[in-house]
């Protein structure tokens, strides 16, 4: 493969595949980066509305804690963060509970649940929570935290795998979040730039479908979105950092097959999640005392039992949550249906006629991850007793193929943005390791 085009093909310019082409082009490679939308940011994704007064993001929201891969990329970006409100209002039976701090007891919950997974074997998190020893009111809060944090159905996921996420979000002070007040894609736009141009180029709407390996190089095929036509180019390693969901629907072609590392990815589970950004004409919940200073509110409604607030910035826009199971019984439904879903639950959390809602609304955004053929969902968790599986898609194959991506992330940050970053670091290194071995 000595007449290789590319040192490197980095297949996807989200987190992850940005910051390997970024460290392998300052590192002298030829990087060429093939990504199948026509942006860069991938389940990054921030409108820039002119009628709303800050960004809104359609995929990731939220710096949760101090990585210190993003704060890195923050303070040489120059860019503005700052810390979200915290405060949580219950609200059962369409009424605040001022009595219940929901926070408080999510966490007891799930401090017995780190001390059950680190003393028995691995279950999910509904066979613990059947038998654990708290009342109906925590359990039902805890439950519907873990389903909805971690997009992950409650009769599936690992015990282990939330209590390694929980010690990894402690160790960076997970329990507080930021946002960036610039935009999310502001940070992926300042990894695109750091890369080296003189070695590395990004292809945007270009649709990888295949590659041929062995263990002296690869032919990556793609075709173009936009004209329709098909290319190939020769490359001395690939790196995969497509979604989890897109390897686990095989659109994507390994001749020869690589089937321990398809195996991995199929053990893993791929949450769904609904998010609805809606904008009213002004912040009408400010004027009752119970959500003033909410930043979230959370409830038992059907479809969106989650919203929060862009708090302490004061902008009239509430974003409606929806994940795991409530998310997947919406998945298929028209747009419409599902705003009039996420408007008759507001509506009985705030304790408004829908009617008097609608009236306020002005505009509303969202994307259906579920159904981006370039993402079918949001991200990754493990089903119990599937550790392992992370660990062997990370792993990659005879020096060729090299794999990152949140889902391939190691030290309990899968499912985040810094976590992404890290993966992408990480394979950089590799392939730069593999290259000098040679």
């Amino acid at each position: 493969m000595s007449s290789a085009e590319w040192d490197v093909v980095v297949i996807g310019a989200g987190a992850a595949g940005l910051t390997a082409y970024r460290d392998l082009t300052l590192a002298g490679l030829r990087v060429l980066c093939l990504e199948a939308r026509d942006r860069v940011g991938g389940r990054l994704l921030t409108v820039h509305d002119p009628l709303a007064p800050i960004p809104v993001e359609l995929g990731a929201e939220f710096v949760h804690g101090r990585p210190r891969e993003t704060w890195e990329i923050v303070r040489q970006a120059g860019l503005t963060i700052y810390d979200c409100a915290e405060r949580a209002v219950r609200i059962r039976d369409g009424k605040p509970d001022a009595r219940l701090p929901a926070w408080e007891l999510v966490g007891q919950v799930m401090q017995d649940m780190e001390r059950r997974a680190s003393s028995g074997p691995d279950i999910s998190f509904e066979t613990f929570i059947r038998d654990a020893k708290h009342a109906e009111e925590p359990k039902r809060l805890a439950t519907s935290y873990v389903e909805g944090f971690n997009a992950a159905r409650k009769e599936i996921v690992s015990i282990q795998s939330l209590a390694e996420d929980s010690r990894a979000a402690d160790a960076i002070e997970g329990d507080q979040s930021y946002r960036i007040l610039n935009g999310y894609d502001a940070l992926a736009l300042h990894i695109l730039r750091s890369g080296s141009t003189h070695t590395g180029r990004v292809e945007l709407n270009a649709v990888v479908h295949g590659i041929d390996w062995n263990s002296d190089g690869a032919d990556v095929h793609f075709r173009s979105a936009l004209a329709g036509t098909e290319d190939r180019v020769r490359t001395r390693y690939v790196l995969v950092t497509v979604p989890l969901g897109v390897l686990q629907a095989g659109s994507m072609r390994f001749t020869p097959e690589i089937p321990e590392t398809i195996q991995a990815a199929c053990r893993l589970k791929f949450g769904h999640v609904i998010r609805v950004i809606v904008c009213f004409r002004e912040p009408f919940w400010e004027a009752q005392e119970d959500f003033a200073n909410a930043g979230f509110l959370l409830s038992d409604e059907k479809h969106f039992p989650t919203w929060w607030t862009t708090l302490p910035v004061h902008a009239p826009i509430l974003v409606g949550w929806s994940a795991a199971s409530r998310a997947e019984e919406m998945m298929g439904e028209p747009r419409e249906s599902v705003l009039q879903f996420a408007i008759a639950d507001l509506a009985r959390v705030m304790g408004y006629a829908p009617p008097r809602l609608w009236s306020f609304l002005e505009a509303v955004h969202y994307h259906p991850w579920h159904e981006d053929p370039f993402a079918l969902g949001a991200y990754s968790y493990v089903p119990a007793g599937a550790l392992p599986a992370r660990r062997a898609l990370a792993q990659s194959v005879k020096n060729s193929l090299f794999f990152a991506g949140e889902a391939t992330e190691l030290n309990g940050h899968s499912a985040t943005v810094h976590g992404a970053i890290a993966t992408g670091k990480r394979a950089a290194a590799e392939i730069i390791n593999a290259r000098n071995g040679e």
